[in-house]
């Protein structure tokens, strides 16, 4: 019996992997500023000192070395590869987020692949997957316990805010972590943020104990589709950014008051 290309088994050879992905990013992929560069020249020269965890490596090869990475030897280990692919995925958040270099940044169609399709694929393939908090990305194991995340959360309420904005797969899970997180700093902050909007703060407060965030999920509630309990995260979400929001624009109106 024939079985249809979509359910072939793809069972990833991480060292493959890594030699095919090294031989396309060792090549002249990139084409920055009309001139060419093989991918990791071009990152040593125009991205690496934009990275604020780069600690005090001053050129990325020197910080491969660090993680395991030696683009010489076709030697790896699994841990070394799940590195390279958390820098490269880093990296190329810092590309998309400064628009001098997006826009002047030319990658091949190779290089696109590797990055933008075969990544995804081999971390899936190999139970892992990337998660993006704050201006970072990191690679986890699947189904990981999400108390270990909330320890790389930060503990700033806007940065909280920036990292919930920011989640790129969409999951459940990590919606929850981070409101609650969330909802935990307006809980030792309840006065303030009570006075300024008491009737926002208990809707805030009835999605977050209510509908499976910081508690089991209500009965009343149990009958809500993950889409629509998501859709409620995110309301709760933009009330937050409402309420957080409130203090300043009560200052700037009356320091506009006080100027007329």
């Amino acid at each position: 019996m024939r079985i249809p290309i979509f359910n072939l088994d793809n069972n990833t050879n991480y060292k493959k992997e890594y030699l095919k992905m090294i031989k396309i990013l060792n090549s002249k992929c990139i084409t920055f500023d009309k001139k060419d560069y093989t991918y990791f020249d071009y990152i040593n020269n125009h991205i690496f000192h934009n990275w604020k965890y780069r600690k005090t490596y001053l050129d990325c090869f020197e910080y491969l070395d660090s993680i395991g990475i030696n683009l010489k030897n076709k030697k790896v280990n699994k841990d070394s590869f799940l590195n390279l692919l958390e820098f490269i995925l880093n990296m190329q958040l810092i590309i998309d987020n400064i628009k001098y270099y997006q826009d002047k940044t030319k990658i091949s169609i190779k290089g696109k692949s590797i990055i933008n399709h075969n990544i995804p694929i081999i971390l899936d393939e190999l139970g892992y997957q990337a998660y993006r908090l704050e201006d970072r990305i990191i690679i986890l194991e699947k189904d990981i316990n999400y108390e270990d995340i909330e320890l790389l959360l930060p503990n700033d309420i806007l940065e909280l805010l920036y990292s919930y904005k920011n989640i790129n797969n969409n999951s459940i899970k990590m919606k929850r972590l981070i409101l609650n997180k969330i909802y935990n700093y307006l809980e030792d902050n309840i006065d303030k943020y009570k006075t300024l909007n008491n009737q926002i703060y208990n809707t805030i407060k009835l999605i977050v104990t209510k509908m499976g965030i910081s508690k089991e999920i209500d009965k009343k509630y149990q009958d809500l589709s993950n889409y629509k309990l998501k859709k409620y995260y995110d309301y709760c979400f933009q009330m937050i950014c409402y309420l957080v929001k409130t203090e300043n624009i009560n200052k700037y109106r009356d320091e506009i008051k006080r100027e007329g």
